[in-house]
């Protein structure tokens, strides 16, 4: 109740405010009007989900603030996708299990939100699913890059005059650069493949089944940031739908921003199955009175910048490094673009050093020990964070499946909850 005292005065603002202006002023009106225990239990609920990822979008905003390099590394990623599950088993769990709350599901304009909600719900699975089976394509780049560094490292204190060592090392960078060529399509082989053989390694890679050989991930965060709008302000709703609706109306259109804001991260980080046809501008748009609109607006904003920088050096290169193409087909990656310059570096001295004669070569032997240390550390880095954020996308990915699961059910028992009370026995908070 103090928390409710403390909204007093602050009613809403105007038609603009909407309802982010009627969490606050409902709070006022039941702390001197009603007090009903009830409805203070739903309003600290409904804002228990708005300050929880005001939270963790705030602190996801400081990780990217104090990053050095680019803002995607395998720690936010982390932090991320501990945001997305957090939120959807705790928060809004604790909102559907309030029965007046869950009984507005099937009503307008909920019925509606929960609705998208389902159909995002699923293609963040599919998301999902897609950068899984990615990064286990990636790993045989990953080992080849780490295969390129150790033969040039295995005799440290023997002359560097190795042709052949050279020739083996730069064999095995190529095939980094096989593998960002075929990253779009390997995926899916991959799993198709997998799948062929059985085994218990397929279910460790593979999330679900498959991803189809047509599906897009640009196609699919196209569709899931469509008509992703706050719910209309309560002044242009019947009375009725606005009291039974306004704050799940709410929670709803926060669930669905985090996950599109999260599965965009993911598709511009990782380099999901026809990743080019996703829009790099920010896919979300909130309300400024939203807690955790500003939050989620700069980091979609670096992110987008970081994206599009990226993308200009992809197609502005020079030439003489035309050959070495950005790791993951332009992934953001931090950890992947580590390895992607450490290789490059490394390609560009072996490809001069085969143009010279033998004596020049002797003299940069220590200088391609100092590239292939560096590439050693960044794919072992590499190496290190994947293997965690691999478990935390199957962890995430059956969390997502066990809560789309109880909005069915809680959307199904709503309809029948509806279906036998009398159509004005609206619920409002």
């Amino acid at each position: 109740m103090a928390a409710a005292e403390q909204g007093q005065g602050q009613g809403p603002t105007g038609g603009g405010g909407g309802f982010f202006g009627m969490l606050s002023f409902r709070r006022s009106a039941t702390a001197v009007a009603s007090f009903d225990p009830a409805q203070d239990d739903e309003l600290l609920a409904l804002d228990g989900l708005q300050s929880h990822v005001a939270d963790r979008l705030a602190a996801l905003l400081i990780h990217a603030q104090a990053a050095q390099g680019p803002v995607l590394s395998l720690g936010f990623l982390s932090k991320l996708l501990d945001a997305v599950s957090s939120s959807s088993d705790a928060c809004f769990r604790d909102i559907l299990s309030l029965a007046p709350v869950a009984a507005a599901l099937s009503r307008p304009p909920a019925d509606r939100l929960a609705a998208d909600l389902l159909d995002r719900a699923v293609k963040t699975l599919d998301v999902l699913n897609s950068a899984s089976l990615t990064l286990a394509s990636l790993r045989g780049a990953h080992r080849a890059a780490l295969a390129a560094a150790s033969c040039l490292l295995l005799h440290p204190a023997a002359p560097c005059n190795s042709r052949a060592q050279f020739a083996r090392a730069r064999r095995a960078i190529a095939r980094i650069i096989a593998a960002d060529d075929n990253s779009s399509s390997s995926s899916s082989n991959n799993n198709k493949s997998q799948s062929q053989r059985g085994g218990g390694n397929s279910t460790m890679r593979a999330l679900s089944l498959s991803v189809s050989r047509n599906w897009s991930a640009g196609r699919s965060m196209n569709a899931m940031a469509a008509h992703l709008a706050p719910p209309p302000p309560m002044h242009q709703m019947h009375q009725a739908a606005a009291g039974a609706g306004c704050g799940l109306g709410l929670a709803l259109y926060t669930m669905s921003s985090v996950l599109v804001f999260a599965m965009w991260a993911l598709v511009a980080a990782v380099p999901c199955q026809d990743r080019a046809s996703a829009a790099i501008s920010p896919p979300v748009a909130p309300p400024k009175q939203a807690q955790w609109a500003g939050s989620m607006a700069a980091l979609q904003d670096r992110i987008a910048d970081e994206w599009k920088r990226r993308d200009k050096s992809r197609y502005h290169g020079s030439s003489s490094s035309s050959a070495m193409t950005p790791t993951g087909a332009g992934g953001l990656l931090a950890e992947m673009q580590a390895v992607e310059r450490a290789a490059r570096d490394l390609n560009s001295l072996l490809e001069e050093i085969a143009e010279e004669d033998d004596a020049e070569e002797t003299q940069r032997c220590e200088v391609v020990r100092e590239r292939a240390e560096e590439l050693a550390a960044a794919c072992r880095a590499l190496e290190e964070g994947l293997a965690p954020l691999e478990r935390q996308l199957r962890a995430v990915f059956h969390r997502v499946v066990a809560f789309r699961a109880d909005l069915v059910r809680s959307i199904d028992n709503s309809a029948r909850t509806n279906a036998a009370t009398a159509p004005t026995q609206y619920h409002s908070f």
